[in-house]
């Protein structure tokens, strides 16, 4: 494992190191490649953070890092030894996607008056980036209007009621106000006082970060349903004056909504879950895309959309290989890909580069725009729609990736 990993940052043509040579001092690896592969073998444990709480710090030689994993892998089948049987502990904390939703802003504009909007060069949308239309908010729509249209969706698609939440859980990266999303969320769907909120943060990987975040709050045996929503109306921010027409062009206003509930062995289809996550934030490119307000409420931005769009190429690649190796799927064996799209020329160079089948990856930003949040949230309703009541012999797993600003990125695998 740890000599598979070391291959995943060496040249094709460079040998491995002794057992005992050193990464760092030999100079095979230089500071963010030992991260790199760090973060291989934790995902491949499915243990984020292992190397962190090493008192030693973490580990530079092969045989090294393979002692901690021969001991981490030792500790856990003590801890399975020790565990009492699902009858004893009680309900555990899976669960899975009961329903699901989204909604797109009202107005669809094609990129032809985008480009006047913005005076851009006739093409300049359509030719270089891929995209036809874009979604936008109606002058009555907005984050929570969107958010609530597809939370009640998913609601509906669970068969459950907003008073059966115990917590709402949201995303989203152009509603700057309070209260929150996730409070306002709270209340256009009346859930009950005992439902609780928690707004996440991450930009384009925040509805993810919902997913990731959710299921670990099934840990607590109190909780038996879970909404997570993610909303953006871009338009009213990225909008000619504030920013150049390359970068606020791009953008749709939409929302998606899931209601997670706990499993059990009567569901028919038995629900997708998370089977698997990883994430963590390659702070090399964090320069690259930098969006602020200044003093007197402009946009400030900062973007180089050459190199974001290489970074972004390169990282989502590397998500569904490390997805790979953490969940055992193969690519071929994956349904449907709910991938973040800038732009669809970059899903385009994206799926010959990872060699991804262009009918398994739900195509949202040539028709929508760039949604924020909710691009892999409207991918991932797409895919839903088409296996989720499928029995699970005759669907495959669903991969979902995503990277925003930072450079953040996130991975799930669903089975």
């Amino acid at each position: 494992m740890v000599e598979q990993c070391l291959q995943t940052v060496l040249p094709p043509e460079a040998l491995l190191p002794g057992e005992d040579e050193d990464w760092i001092k030999t100079g095979l690896l230089d500071s963010m490649a030992h991260v790199d592969v760090l973060l291989c073998i934790e995902t491949r444990l499915a243990s984020p953070g292992l190397f962190s709480r090493m008192s030693d710090g973490p580990p530079t030689t092969t045989r090294a890092a393979a002692q901690i994993v021969r001991n981490f892998r030792q500790s856990l089948e003590v801890e399975t030894e020790a565990s009492p049987s699902p009858n004893e502990s009680g309900p555990d904390g899976r669960c899975g996607i009961a329903g699901w939703g989204f909604a797109l802003g009202s107005a669809r504009v094609a990129s032809g008056k985008i480009e006047e909007e913005f005076d851009l060069p006739k093409g300049t949308l359509k030719d270089r980036a891929g995209i036809d239309s874009v979604c936008r908010a109606s002058a009555s729509e907005c984050e929570i209007s969107l958010a609530t249209a597809a939370a009640q969706q998913a609601l509906e698609v669970a068969g459950v009621s907003a008073q059966d939440l115990d917590w709402i859980v949201t995303t989203t990266e152009t509603l700057l106000g309070f209260p929150s999303l996730a409070a306002s969320l709270h209340s256009t769907l009346l859930a009950t006082s005992a439902c609780r909120v928690l707004d996440i943060g991450g930009a384009c990987v925040g509805l993810l970060n919902c997913f990731v975040t959710a299921n670990a709050l099934f840990s607590d045996r109190a909780v038996s349903c879970i909404a997570i929503a993610s909303a953006d109306v871009h338009s009213r921010l990225l909008s000619p004056g504030k920013v150049p027409g390359e970068f606020g062009g791009l953008f749709g206003d939409g929302a998606s909504a899931f209601v997670l509930r706990r499993t059990n062995e009567k569901d028919d289809p038995p629900l997708y879950s998370v089977r698997a996550s990883i994430g963590s934030c390659s702070g090399t490119f964090s320069s690259v895309l930098r969006v602020r307000p200044d003093a007197n409420a402009a946009i400030v931005l900062d973007f180089d959309g050459q190199a974001l769009a290489r970074a972004a190429v390169e990282r989502i690649e590397r998500i569904v290989s490390d997805l790979e190796r953490s969940s055992g799927v193969k690519r071929e064996a994956v349904s449907a890909f709910a991938l973040h799209q800038p732009n669809p020329r970059l899903v385009a160079t994206l799926l010959r580069r990872a060699k991804l089948r262009a009918d398994r990856v739900p195509l949202v930003a040539k028709n929508c725009g760039n949604l924020g949040s909710s691009t892999c949230g409207v991918a991932l309703s797409t895919a839903l729609d088409v296996h989720a009541r499928k029995p699970r012999g005759e669907r495959g797993p669903i991969f979902a990736a995503s990277v925003g600003p930072g450079l953040l990125w996130t991975g799930i695998v669903l089975t």
